[in-house]
């Protein structure tokens, strides 16, 4: 069993050291990456942002309505909250 463990630990070294020499001191891609890289990625954001007008940046505003707090107050005081119903990612 010593054995095992010992030539196990030894062959790992091996590896580890072979490898070793594989490294770069640099990045691997520097000076070779293309320039436009990303640009189709960032294109699709730009796609799908929306950017919002002048009054919409200005009007955040979201009135609460008093009422519907009210009885969402009284319904979980008087326990007549419904419970959650729990989701997994597969649908059941």
């Amino acid at each position: 069993m010593m054995k095992r463990h010992t030539l196990s630990m030894l062959s790992c070294a091996a590896v580890l050291a072979a490898l070793g020499g594989c490294a770069t001191a640099g990045p691997a891609l520097e000076g070779r990456l293309d320039a436009n890289l990303g640009t189709a990625v960032r294109a699709n954001i730009a796609a799908q942002a929306v950017a919002p007008t002048a009054k919409q940046k200005a009007d955040t505003y979201i009135p609460s309505d008093p009422n519907r707090a009210a009885l969402a107050r009284k319904n979980y005081r008087e326990g007549k909250v419904e419970a959650p119903v729990p989701v997994n990612a597969s649908g059941d």
